[in-house]
C-alpha cells in the first residue's frame, strides 16, 4: 500500500489519477491509520479511512471543476465516479460535467451527431461502446436513487440526490451551439423491472422548492426510502414506518421502511 499511496499528497498518484482514486473508493482499497494493523490497507501515519475516502472524493470533484466541468476520468473509473460524487455531496458537479458543452463530454458527442455512446470523446472508433453507458447507471442509481441492497432486489434502497445547480437543458444542434438554456433539473423519473416486479422512483421540484417523491416497491421486497427533507417537515403516507433521520452527500433525509406498494411523500 505504501508503494502506491503518496502520503504527501494523500492520494494514489500512478496512472490515471481520477480513475485509480475512484476505483480505490469503489473497491474499498483506500488506506487508513485507524484500520487493524493486520489489514493490508493499514497505513501508519496516514489519516483515517473516512478522512482519506472523503479527500479522494473531493479530488475527483476538484479535477472536474478545474477543467471547466469537463469529465476527467477514463472509461473504467467513470463507471464508478458519478455515484461516488453524489454519495460525497458533489451531485451538482457531476450533473454539470454530464451536461457541459465541448470535449470531452456527452454533449459534445451529441453535437457531433452521436446517437449512441462512442469509445472516444472526439471520434468514432467504436460508435456503440458500453463503458460510457455508466452515466445511465448514475441516472437511476443516484438521481432517482434506486439501488439493490441484497441479491435480486430482495431488499432495496431508494435515496435520490437532488441537484440544485442550473445546467444546460437543451440538446445542441452542432458543436457551435453552446447556449443551451441553463435550468435546474426539476423532474427525474426511473424504473427497473426486477425479478420481483417493477421498482420506480419519481420526484418533482414544486414551485415552492419542496420535493414530491413517488415510489413503487414490488411484492416480496423490503425497501428503505430516503426522503430528502431540505430542512423542512415531511408528509408521509400512513403505511410506512419512520426509521431514523440520516444524512448522505451532505443532505438531510428522513428514512422510512416500506413493503410492497405505491407511496408518495412531500418534503
Amino acid at each position: 500500500m505504501a508503494h502506491y499511496w503518496d502520503a504527501s499528497q494523500g492520494r494514489f498518484t500512478q496512472g490515471s489519477i481520477s480513475s485509480e482514486n475512484a476505483l480505490a473508493i469503489a473497491f474499498d482499497l483506500v488506506p487508513g491509520a485507524d484500520l487493524d494493523p493486520d489489514d493490508p490497507r493499514h497505513l501508519a501515519g496516514s489519516k483515517t479511512l473516512a478522512e482519506n475516502r472523503k479527500a479522494l472524493a473531493k479530488l475527483l470533484a476538484d479535477r472536474i471543476v478545474a477543467a471547466d466541468h469537463h469529465i476527467q476520468n477514463d472509461m473504467y473509473g467513470s463507471r464508478y465516479e458519478f455515484n461516488i460524487l453524489s454519495e460525497y455531496g458533489y451531485t451538482d458537479t457531476a450533473l454539470k460535467a454530464v451536461t457541459q458543452t465541448g470535449a470531452p463530454g456527452y454533449v459534445y458527442q451529441i453535437a457531433k451527431g452521436a446517437t449512441s455512446l462512442w469509445e472516444q470523446w472526439t471520434d468514432r472508433l467504436s460508435v456503440d461502446h458500453h463503458y460510457r453507458s455508466n452515466v445511465a447507471t448514475w441516472f437511476y442509481q443516484s438521481l432517482a436513487g434506486i439501488r439493490p441492497t441484497s441479491t435480486a432486489y430482495a431488499s432495496l434502497r431508494i435515496r435520490p440526490y437532488i441537484p440544485s445547480a442550473a445546467v444546460n437543458s437543451r440538446v445542441p444542434k452542432d458543436t457551435q451551439d453552446t447556449d443551451l438554456a441553463p435550468a435546474t433539473l426539476d423532474h427525474v423519473s426511473a424504473s427497473i423491472d426486477t425479478v420481483r416486479g417493477r421498482v420506480s422512483s419519481e420526484w418533482r421540484r414544486r414551485p415552492d422548492g419542496r420535493i414530491d417523491l413517488a415510489v413503487t416497491v414490488p411484492y416480496n421486497t423490503e425497501a428503505e426510502i430516503w426522503v430528502p427533507t431540505q430542512g423542512r417537515p415531511v408528509t408521509a403516507p400512513r403505511d410506512v414506518v419512520l426509521v431514523r433521520d440520516d444524512t448522505s452527500g451532505d443532505a438531510a433525509y428522513k428514512v422510512y421502511r416500506a413493503r410492497a406498494g405505491a407511496y408518495r411523500f412531500n418534503a
